[in-house]
């Protein structure tokens, strides 16, 4: 490279040019501009358990975006975030605009159930240690099409989310009596919200008041469904990767 310079460089000067001249008119050219600076990469703290909240809290003020697409190979999923839920809601996009969700993929996929997403065999971006304190609300259920977060069950009483990992519920419907034998098998009242959620689209009632719902799919559950008819192994993970690219829209 450095040759084929100093060669244009020889020709221009042969023919009485210099770089940045006119050709020998004498005039002179307006002076160029230099490179334009890239702009700075937003800079992401490190979380953990002590500064999550406070660090969220200060991202969700400044990122107020609520509506966010997936792409697939199998279409595209339209999601909007829940304001109401601001820890998770100020994490997930946080997380896009990261770029930690690039290349992910759905990795756990159980038809009639949920497809789980944000993971990968493959090594990926160190985002930090930490869980989210849990946002759970009777006004957010696991509907059809309802977005939240997993988490784990041990030593977790206060079921804190985990960072990362979200799925997407396709469910089943739920017949009243099977809604009720739910509520004396797990010990748990039902609430008049669900009984009027359940009566009309299909969801998995056991995961209420179990996890975090911070979003709900507005466009595309075909697409979810494409992805909960995929074969898996043994273990729900699909022998045919559907990896994420995810944006912020709005």
């Amino acid at each position: 490279m450095k040759h084929f310079v100093f060669f244009l460089f020889l020709c221009m000067c042969a023919f009485g040019c210099s770089p940045g001249g006119d050709g020998g008119t004498g005039q002179a050219k307006p002076a160029k501009s230099g490179p334009v600076a890239a702009p700075a990469k937003p800079k992401f703290p490190e979380l953990d358990n002590q500064n999550v909240v406070a660090e969220l809290t200060s991202y969700g003020q400044a990122n107020p975006e609520t509506i966010i697409l997936i792409s697939t190979r199998l279409g595209n999923i339209k999601i909007r975030l829940h304001e109401g839920i601001p820890l998770h809601r100020a994490n997930f996009i946080r997380l896009i605009k990261m770029g930690y969700y690039e290349k992910t993929e759905f990795f756990r996929v159980i038809k009639g159930f949920i497809v789980q997403g944000g993971g990968t065999q493959r090594p990926g971006m160190d985002i930090g240690n930490y869980t989210i304190p849990a946002e759970l609300s009777p006004k957010y259920l696991h509907v059809r099409g309802a977005v939240a977060m997993a988490r784990e069950y041990e030593k977790n009483p206060e079921k804190r989310s985990a960072s990362h990992d979200f799925y997407i519920v396709q469910g089943t419907r739920i017949a009243p009596g099977e809604l009720d034998a739910f509520g004396v098998q797990q010990q748990v009242k039902i609430m008049p919200e669900q009984r009027r959620a359940y009566a009309k689209v299909a969801g998995a009632p056991h995961l209420d008041r179990q996890h975090t719902v911070f979003g709900q799919v507005v466009e595309g559950m075909e697409v979810v469904n494409k992805i909960a008819d995929l074969k898996t192994d043994k273990g729900f993970w699909p022998l045919e990767s559907v990896f994420l690219s995810v944006k912020v829209v709005n």
